[in-house]
């Protein structure tokens, strides 16, 4: 079976609520998905969106790069390339785009879940809700409207302002939502290596679960410092892209929890091989979305799938933060749990009125695409 054609297709998703961290402020996440189609007509879905809530330019980077790429994918067979791709230039985030649309294809020829394909099977995982708020107001009701809603772990964003408004912060939500519920925090890189020293060890008596990613994610040496210095767990976020940024976070000890993100190390066979890596090494991991839509996060559930036994929520629970999503079914959890489809591939589907709705100008293709429109019909 070969590729006949691919296409790519930008689209603007409105966030219910501004989503506010550190580092940045949005009112959508901009993304691209991409179609691949076969020379039998089956048509696989990846997101090749650029990692975070990105902007338009950004976007339209990623396309650019897609139609270059496009005239060597199409000259391959498929068979084997959902294990790894060739050794292309490719970024990250549309190398798991080609990977993901690459397993559905290979999903629906086969009439196994993607999750069977990578050795495990679809699973109901526990996620964490994810608040980032504008105001301790906003957080504390998000916080509770979570609880509500069944949710057991909580990842609430800090390190935007001082150090006495994150206590005030963190304070207000653990008091909100009682001593059994687990909160973990994600400062973004805000703090320098003393700032996280001193704010974790005066968050800690908050009884968090753990610190994701405190200081700038070049500093590994500094990140083990901290470690050292508190008394929470670290997770290490955006110093993780590759497995050799892995087996250097181990190497200095500098993380007791990794955060696997496919978009941000280059796919999903990417992201099994540093998981299990770790794994080996003792430490623990954390399957999260990098906020795409609901093809991005349908593919972290299928990663997830893997590692269902892990002892923290995976960080899957993205698509509530949006006022509509791109995929039927929706993917979004219930009583704090989100099922992996167990339909064949990745499980869920874009429809024309939903591209229509939500999509934008960053639309382009090459070869052709002989049961894409039947796709989207459907």
């Amino acid at each position: 079976m070969k590729l006949s054609g691919i296409a790519w297709h930008g689209y603007s998703l409105p966030f219910s609520n501004k989503y506010v961290t550190s580092e940045s402020e949005a009112t959508s996440r901009c993304g691209l998905l991409l179609f691949l189609v076969t020379n039998e007509g089956i048509v696989g879905i990846g997101e090749a969106s650029p990692v975070g809530a990105s902007s338009p330019e950004e976007v339209g980077v990623v396309a650019e790069i897609l139609e270059k790429s496009a005239p060597d994918l199409l000259e391959v067979e498929t068979r084997g390339l959902e294990n790894g791709l060739p050794e292309w230039n490719l970024p990250t985030s549309p190398r798991f785009g080609i990977e993901t649309a690459l397993l559905d294809i290979k999903g629906q020829a086969e009439g196994l879940p993607v999750a069977a394909l990578l050795g495990s099977k679809p699973s109901s995982l526990f996620v964490n809700a994810l608040i980032a708020p504008e105001a301790l107001e906003q957080a504390v009701l998000a916080a509770r409207e979570a609880i509500e809603q069944g949710f057991t772990s909580l990842k609430l964003k800090v390190g935007g302002g001082l150090l006495e408004e994150d206590e005030k912060l963190v304070s207000a939500v653990r008091e909100a939502v009682g001593s059994e519920v687990k909160l973990r925090l994600d400062p973004n890189q805000a703090w320098s290596v003393k700032q996280a020293i001193e704010s974790i060890g005066r968050l800690s008596r908050f009884q968090i679960e753990y610190v994701e990613q405190p200081i700038v994610a070049s500093d590994v040496a500094g990140l083990a410092e901290v470690r050292r210095s508190v008394p929470v767990p670290l997770a290490a976020d955006e110093s993780l892209s590759s497995i050799e940024d892995l087996q250097n976070l181990l190497d200095t000890e500098a993380a007791d929890i990794f955060i696997i993100k496919a978009a941000k190390v280059g796919g999903i066979n990417a992201g099994m091989e540093i998981a299990n890596e770790a794994i080996k090494a003792g430490r623990s991991v954390v399957v999260t979305t990098s906020l795409e839509s609901g093809v991005g996060i349908a593919a972290g559930t299928h990663l997830a799938a893997a590692f269902s036994e892990q002892p923290y929520s995976h960080g899957l629970a993205t698509g509530l933060l949006f006022e509509q999503d791109l995929t039927y079914p929706l993917l979004l959890p219930e009583k704090g749990r989100l099922m992996t489809p167990e339909r064949p591939g990745l499980g869920v589907k874009v429809g024309s009125g939903l591209l229509k709705k939500y999509g934008t100008e960053v639309i382009g293709s090459v070869g052709s695409l002989f049961g894409l429109q039947e796709y989207l019909n459907h």
